[in-house]
């Protein structure tokens, strides 16, 4: 989903970049809040350090992931608390998410609805414009690859960011 967003977002000359926070090491918050000093430096020294100077660089950002228990991944969670140093920072840049649930029905709503939310919260604690997001219910790469409708909002979104 990311992937289509992105390759949208670039045939109209927009510069990207796909990060896949599994590659990359990033430790958990541990809690110290020396970021909350006045050099809102992290004591911790990791793949976050390069990823939020890229965050500070970008004009859009877009996250994505699978639904799991009525929340995002764990590392995307734990990616989220890591930029507390970079709080206030990223005001007025785009953002936008794409998410992927299974559950169908009453129980897929109730998901959906929580991880819209939060990650509409996470957007504005950081100042940042909400532009759209993307949901699919998918078991499946193909699922997805296969839902035109899915497919064009995607397409949209890239367009969306580019501008």
């Amino acid at each position: 989903m990311l992937r289509t967003v992105l390759e949208r977002a670039k045939e109209l000359d927009a510069e990207t970049e796909l990060i896949l926070l599994r590659e990359k090491k990033i430790e958990f918050c541990d809690g110290c809040h020396i970021c909350k000093g006045g050099s809102r430096k992290c004591s911790i020294s990791d793949d976050m350090d390069e990823i939020r100077s890229k965050l500070l660089e970008a004009d859009s950002i877009i996250f994505g992931s699978p639904i799991y228990y009525d929340g995002v991944t764990g590392l995307l969670k734990n990616f989220i608390d890591r930029t507390n140093p970079i709080y206030n920072k990223l005001k007025g840049k785009k953002f936008s998410f794409v998410i992927v649930g299974q559950l169908k029905g009453k129980e897929g709503e109730v998901s959906r609805k929580f991880v819209i939310d939060f990650l509409k919260n996470i957007c504005e604690i950081h100042g940042m414009e909400f532009v759209d997001y993307v949901f699919a219910i998918a078991l499946g790469l193909e699922e997805i690859d296969n839902d035109k409708s899915a497919i064009k909002q995607l397409k949209e979104l890239g367009e969306d960011l580019s501008k």
